[in-house]
């Protein structure tokens, strides 16, 4: 867990990661909780051949989290220098505004995915077909259906921002950074475009890709893992209705631009000044 505070804190220079290698720790980070998840239910099965069906999904869901925690945790201090001398100190010094920026960008993103993207992604099938939904309902008790809610939700907009965050952004962005020095475009477009991969499917694949550009711009912008966190549960967090109409259309449209616009120049304005004022302490 000391590995992941200090990626948190971006207290630690990560190895150059390939993007081979970028693909193969996205692999692991999917594969082994599954693996060891499908394991623990033959476990349970083999214990309890009556165990209900709701029971298993609820441990099989705790196990992952536990699982994407030690394997985060095990990624990270694997990438972590070992020769760590040199601290990132360009650093914007994080206040209430920066998070109010990286809102407003957030909801521009998710009001113009309302309208340029809903109608063209709801043309595929997503992670969770509505037979297997249909399914999963008519197999849980009422108490069973409220426990598995309240795991789903735990993954979803806890930790998920964090545990994806950390990997996502704080070790593989953060690699390829540091493999291609000179094009931190082309970092952020590749840990993206693995982001995306990694959800498995061509509806969440595409969102998660478009998002992990944004979100890596704001980390690379900021040096703060706390604001890609929030970006991400923010998108994970709140609920936007589609606009049926051309009216509210346009207003999505026009309203999305204006914010993500107004959020991006912000936060770059903001990050001028943090710089100008690392330049003088230092001269100083």
């Amino acid at each position: 867990m000391r590995a992941l505070k200090s990626i948190y804190k971006n207290e630690c220079q990560i190895k150059e990661i390939s993007i081979l290698k970028s693909f193969i720790i996205m692999a692991i980070f999917l594969a082994v909780p599954v693996l060891i998840n499908l394991i623990a239910t033959v476990i349970m099965i083999l214990i309890n051949e009556n165990i209900s069906f709701g029971t298993a999904i609820v441990v099989g869901s705790i196990i992952i989290i536990v699982s994407n925690i030690i394997v985060v945790s095990i990624i990270g201090r694997k990438s972590i220098k070992k020769d760590n001398d040199e601290i990132i100190r360009n650093k914007m010094l994080i206040t209430k505004k920066e998070f109010l920026y990286v809102f407003l960008i957030i909801i521009g993103y998710m009001l113009i995915r309302e309208v340029f993207l809903f109608d063209a992604l709801a043309q595929f099938e997503g992670p969770i077909s509505e037979n297997d939904i249909d399914f999963i309902l008519n197999n849980l008790s009422t108490i069973e259906i409220g426990m598995v809610g309240l795991t789903l939700a735990i993954q979803v907009v806890i930790t998920a921002p964090i545990l994806e965050e950390l990997l996502f952004r704080g070790i593989i962005l953060n690699g390829l950074l540091s493999k291609y020095k000179k094009n931190y475009k082309k970092a952020i477009i590749i840990s993206a475009l693995i982001f995306g991969v990694a959800h498995l499917n061509i509806p969440q694949g595409v969102n998660a890709f478009i998002i992990g550009i944004v979100i890596g711009g704001i980390y690379y912008s900021t040096g703060s893992m706390k604001l890609s966190i929030f970006a991400h549960f923010i998108n994970n967090f709140l609920f936007l209705p589609t606009p049926e109409n051309l009216l509210f259309k346009s207003i999505y449209a026009v309203l999305g631009i204006y914010l993500l616009i107004k959020g991006i120049k912000s936060l770059k304005y903001k990050k001028i000044n943090s710089l100008k004022d690392n330049d003088y302490n230092i001269n100083s």
